[in-house]
């Protein structure tokens, strides 16, 4: 994950819809809160749409910028729409992607193959919102789901990052597990969360699901609607190897949430998170 005292930027993919322009309002208050700027990248599929596209984009940039305040650039990129957006983050030095996307047809277009190249291969964490943001204009309540993976521990680190920014209460949401060595694993995890919330002074709650349940997914979006959380955060499944990455089911189900909650999805990693100002090492 890029830190975000080393970024420079947030970007957002805009392809002139109003979900975009939602994207563009998430990515407003995160700049503001963490002194980044916005940019904006267009995707055309050949130079003849170029100058247009430019001219459409770099107005709404400067309307951004007078309306919110927040120096926000434009870029316009030829090519595969969402294999160009990867490159373009690295380019830009983004430390965050936040895209906009209609529902389950859209998670279905953006996450599909071409978009799971972009989140999946990619160090720079993405937020999928579906709606405008809430008037709150803050990020007060995370919630994340926890299974017995090793890897799904590693959100706790990415939900740090942004609870230090935000002041968040962070919810975890954790699976019920009957097999013996799952189970084993589930409790670990739980423990490992509980240890790593106290010790970096967290704020937060860990809801132990029951045998009798509806589904982690189910479940996390029904708890998230009852604390009006602000975010779910995910972590892209992993098959087989560390390097062979899915946005499987459970995480599309997610971000195609019914409650237009928006989501923030990372890959795992093997080495060290870096998070805003601060390195932190991760166990296992």
């Amino acid at each position: 994950m890029k830190d975000f005292s080393q970024a420079e930027t947030i970007l957002v993919p805009h392809d002139f819809t109003e979900v975009a322009e939602f994207a563009v309002l998430h990515a407003n208050n995160i700049a503001r809160s963490v002194g980044l700027s916005v940019t904006l990248v267009h995707v055309v599929k050949n130079s003849r749409d170029r100058l247009a596209a430019k001219e459409k984009l770099e107005e709404i940039a400067n309307q951004n910028k007078e309306e919110s305040g927040i120096s926000t650039k434009s870029v316009i990129a030829e090519g595969n729409y969402l294999s160009k957006i990867g490159e373009v983050a690295e380019m830009v030095n983004a430390g965050l992607a936040i895209m906009g996307t209609h529902g389950v047809k859209g998670v279905q277009r953006v996450i599909g193959s071409y978009a799971l190249k972009v989140i999946t291969q990619s160090d720079v964490p993405y937020i999928v919102v579906q709606d405008k943001p809430k008037e709150n204009d803050t990020i007060s309540n995370i919630v994340a789901p926890l299974d017995f993976s090793r890897e799904s521990k590693q959100k706790l680190y990415l939900m740090l990052a942004i609870a230090k920014i935000f002041k968040s209460k962070i919810h975890i949401v954790a699976d019920y597990e009957s097999d013996e060595f799952t189970a084993v694993s589930m409790k670990n995890n739980i423990q490992y969360a509980r240890n790593f919330l106290t010790d970096n002074g967290l704020d937060h709650e860990i809801i132990e699901l029951t045998q009798k349940n509806a589904g982690l997914v189910k479940e996390t979006v029904s708890y998230s609607l009852k604390v009006n959380a602000d975010l779910i955060a995910v972590i892209t499944s992993v098959e087989g190897k560390l390097s062979s990455l899915i946005l499987g089911e459970s995480e599309q189900a997610l971000v195609a949430n019914k409650e237009l909650i928006p989501v923030i999805c990372m890959n795992p990693v093997g080495g060290l998170i870096l998070t805003h100002g601060m390195v932190i090492a991760h166990g296992g």
